[in-house]
């Protein structure tokens, strides 16, 4: 199956698009009931966002393939590595609650 490079970029658009709405929302709702902002997730949600917002950039500038592999394997561990821990915790409390 192939993919035109227009429509793989135009996909990053609309991801990133509705990442940056997601996220927004989030925000919103965090402020508008006294939850902290910054966690786990949201730190995890800004990795995905700039690993988009770089294979978006990559799309108009030439950059070296060796650097867009670092970054975006690298951006693509640390998210793989923040889904792992916010798993992990939540199986911790589900623990903790049936323990009780």
């Amino acid at each position: 199956m192939y993919f035109s490079p227009e429509f793989l970029q135009n996909t990053l658009y609309i991801v990133a698009a509705i990442l940056i709405l997601f996220i927004l929302i989030v925000i919103g709702y965090k402020i508008k009931h006294n939850i902290k902002i910054w966690d786990k997730s949201f730190t995890l949600a800004l990795i995905v966002l700039a690993n988009t917002l770089y294979s978006i950039l990559s799309g108009f500038f030439d950059m070296p393939y060796e650097l867009s592999s670092i970054i975006t394997g690298g951006l693509s561990l640390v998210a793989f590595g923040y889904i792992v821990v916010i798993i992990w915790e939540l199986h911790k409390q589900r623990k903790s609650i049936k323990s009780k």
